[in-house]
């Protein structure tokens, strides 16, 4: 009886977190808006950024002893996959994953000092654009904002937080405006405190669940848009939507957003249950989706015709963070390739097939 209760008061805290975040974004990420953020009319990261603390959505993954809510990867993926959904622009996956690493493998001072001012919003945080080359020397570059106070890398020693109010910070161009890429000068970084080795797993899991649900999110959106967009788009006196050759690619997209959100789903099942393939599914996970959602905004921009091409519509929008998702974190092939040693280690463990997959 109170495991059910206890689980009726998370899906009910589950459903709530997604119908405010839904019903914030909707109204203030638009597509109106993130044009406007896009063309440098209005500051919607920092606007977003401070409601987002306000209504605790920075809080999502930290545990309630440090000021969070604790819901978890549950409410994680729930967060990033609606602001996929609208390409929300700010330091969410690259803050969010830091605090989690934090919350993991920092020390009790360093989560006392950092983690109620993340989930304040206070703070936020820098985190390797490429985990497969995370070693901290020289110039690193990072996914985080340009005045984020704080980085979880890697030394010649291991894991450690650095503070960057005195680093040498500067931002690096990219095509994808609804994120910012910096580089960091290492030397000029201060070692804050060391982290546990499970770091870089616990960020590579954090990072790669975060990009995955983004990923499922984004690529539904433009694909409901799109499909809206064919609906009212007429050739030879009929919208197009009717023509049955661009039915079967609408269909198409839909079932692979089906399979988007099944893995980011197992992926979360598997690291809320503590399991030891959970890092396995949830690189899977990341690297199934970025491409499905490369390959879904590429159709889409296609489906709109030429304007698809054009500055004043959103396919671009999207197909540029589906080019950027597919390179964060790890590559794909690299991640696909760890996926395989853990599966193999698992099966040297007598895991059967039908265990990992269940």
């Amino acid at each position: 009886m109170a495991a059910n209760a206890v689980e009726t008061v998370d899906r009910t805290a589950l459903d709530a977190l997604r119908e405010g975040v839904a019903g914030v974004l909707v109204e203030q990420s638009g597509s109106t808006a993130i044009h406007a953020f896009i063309d440098g009319k209005r500051a919607l990261d920092r606007e977003l950024w401070q409601q987002a603390a306000v209504l605790g959505w920075l809080a999502v993954g930290i545990p309630e002893r440090h000021g969070g809510l604790g819901l978890g990867a549950r409410g994680l993926a729930i967060l990033h996959g609606e602001l996929g959904r609208q390409a929300t622009p700010g330091p969410y996956i690259a803050t969010l994953a830091a605090a989690e690493t934090i919350a993991a493998c920092g020390d009790e001072a360093g989560q006392q000092r950092y983690l109620p001012r993340i989930a304040g919003g206070e703070i936020s945080a820098a985190v390797p654009a490429d985990l497969s080359r995370a070693t901290a020397s020289g110039a690193l570059r990072c996914l985080g904002a340009p005045d984020a106070a704080l980085l979880v890398a890697q030394t010649a020693e291991g894991w450690a937080l650095f503070e960057l109010a005195s680093a040498e910070v500067s931002e690096v161009p990219i095509w994808d405006r609804t994120r910012t890429v910096i580089e960091v000068k290492l030397g000029t970084a201060k070692p804050a405190a060391t982290l546990d080795r499970r770091a870089g797993d616990t960020l590579l899991r954090a990072m790669t669940l975060a990009i995955a649900a983004d990923s499922a999110g984004a690529a539904r959106s433009i694909t409901e848009r799109t499909i809206a967009y064919m609906k009212t788009r007429e050739q030879f006196g009929q919208p197009i939507a009717g023509f049955q050759a661009l039915k079967h690619r609408a269909a198409d997209l839909v079932t692979k957003l089906a399979v988007m959100d099944e893995l980011v789903a197992h992926a979360v099942e598997r690291i809320e249950a503590g399991e030891p393939d959970a890092d396995l599914w949830a690189m899977l996970a990341k690297a199934e989706s970025t491409e499905a959602f490369a390959f879904i905004a590429t159709d889409c921009t296609q489906l709109h015709g030429g304007v698809g091409f054009t500055w004043d519509f959103d396919p671009h929008i999207f197909l540029k963070r589906a080019r950027l998702n597919e390179a964060l974190a790890t590559p794909n092939p690299a991640l696909r390739d760890r996926a395989a040693a853990i599966m193999a280690e698992m099966a040297r463990a007598e895991r059967t097939a039908l265990e990992l997959a269940l």
